[in-house]
């Protein structure tokens, strides 16, 4: 048998190699992990079937109302394609869940959720598959108040995007807004606008509530004195006070991501201009100087840096300060801001939020002669108009910064939006009217 000539065993070993890097480029169907990989930008919507929840006895609930919360969850985050669900999910002839046919409509994953009522209490089981495996990677039971079943629904929802994403989910969070009302007191609902509550009653106008780290409290600015003084109120509105009263605004003021500071614009010396306050109102700093009007501060996720608004280039526009002296918290996103000014692409923006991963802020800027919601990254590049419909304006990042919630009056009322981080998917939550919207820290209650 006549020997290779070198051209061909090099043709050889070259395939030979080729086909070895891609077996051991391929996942193992024993360790493949079902992942979302938020990082990559080309990732796609992961398909998940979430059939009706089954009872083995009837009750006050409805099996499929409650799998339309958690699909109602998913879809709102904008990483997932909800695949429809049969009447009847399909089984095997063992009476098991037959994740073969999960598989040939295309689900990636399956959630299945039984549940039983005992008197007003529900236990609930649910969990979450990896359909081309069948394999369970998520399983969670609960006991509650019948009445708290959209609550335990909503913590099965971040513990699922936990185990996707390595980061839980928002869905037991709460949004604070001002009812657009004649006094336009604060209010508190569920993310999904579920749970309505009243938390002040000052019968005067307030504006531009925050959350305290904690998400035990609220500031705000209020006219209750006749001057737009800084407040605060216990989430449960018995017990409130003045944090500062100083002549003039003392307006737009935010909590710093460890608590212990207090960005606002006050204008007891002139013009409003950017200060930090300790949460007993006593000044510790004067941020920004120069002669603009300057309003509006929010932390970066490591309270280095703040970003607000001024009109000292004639028209209002987002600019970045450092917080001198202070130290980026451990652990914290890196935002790889620029200092200065941020925005160029509208001559009217303002209400800028910081998102909690740090890449991006969102903001409100005047488009087309109308208010839109939009992004820009911490450089100042990447600039984004994320709604197109009416005036929206009040943008507030969900502490995972997957959602925005916002204000519209796309409908003829304004209402209170939420939105995925791009703007593909955009719903109205908030059962009455209101505005600005600030979405709390992580779980209240």
């Amino acid at each position: 048998m006549p020997a290779k000539r070198p051209t061909t065993l090099f043709i050889d070993l070259f395939v030979s190699l080729l086909v070895l890097l891609v077996v051991m480029g391929l996942p193992s169907s024993g360790t493949a992990r079902l992942q979302l990989d938020l990082n990559s930008p080309t990732m796609a919507k992961m398909p998940i079937a979430i059939p009706d929840f089954t009872s083995s006895s009837p009750g006050p609930l409805n099996g499929r109302d409650l799998a339309q919360i958690v699909r109602q969850d998913l879809n709102l985050t904008g990483l997932f394609h909800i695949i429809e669900s049969p009447a009847a999910a399909p089984v095997d002839p063992g009476g098991e869940p037959d994740f073969k046919a999960w598989a040939q409509r295309g689900a990636q994953a399956v959630i299945f959720g039984n549940f039983q009522v005992q008197g007003d209490e529900l236990i609930l089981e649910a969990r979450l598959y990896d359909a081309a495996l069948g394999r369970q990677e998520l399983g969670k039971r609960y006991r509650a108040k019948v009445g708290d079943h959209r609550r335990i629904i909503h913590r099965f929802c971040d513990q699922v995007m936990g185990k996707l994403t390595s980061l839980p989910g928002c869905f037991s969070t709460q949004i604070a807004f001002v009812g657009d009302t004649r006094n336009r007191e604060i209010f508190t609902m569920d993310f999904d606008g579920h749970y309505l509550r009243q938390v002040t009653r000052l019968g005067s106008i307030i504006m531009s509530p925050d959350w305290s780290p904690d998400a035990q409290g609220l500031i705000f600015t209020c006219y209750a004195k006749g001057n737009p003084d800084l407040w605060w109120a216990d989430l449960f509105g018995r017990r409130e006070g003045v944090i500062s009263a100083r002549p003039g605004i003392n307006a737009s003021a935010r909590y710093s991501p460890k608590g212990d500071t207090i960005a606002l614009s006050l204008s007891f010396k002139g013009i409003p201009k950017i200060f930090i306050i300790n949460p007993q109102g006593n000044i510790i700093k004067r941020l920004t100087t120069g002669r603009g009007n300057d309003i509006s501060p929010t932390w970066s996720p490591d309270g280095s840096t703040i970003a607000y608004v001024s009109d000292q280039a004639g028209t209002p526009q987002i600019y970045t300060v450092p917080v001198a002296g202070s130290s980026p918290i451990p652990g914290a996103p890196s935002t790889g801001a620029r200092f200065g000014r941020l925005t160029f692409g509208s001559n009217y923006n303002t209400d800028p939020d910081w998102s909690p991963r740090g890449d991006l802020l969102t903001f409100t800027a005047r488009v087309d002669g109308r208010f839109q919601i939009c992004t820009i990254r911490a450089d100042g590049s990447d600039f984004r108009v994320l709604t197109n419909q009416g005036s929206s304006q009040d943008p507030a990042w969900s502490p995972d910064g997957r959602m925005i919630a916002f204000s519209s009056n796309r409908t003829g009322k304004r209402l209170i939006y939420i939105m995925d981080a791009l703007g593909e998917i955009q719903v109205p939550v908030s059962p009455i009217t209101g505005k600005a919207p600030a979405w709390s820290p992580r779980l209240t209650r």
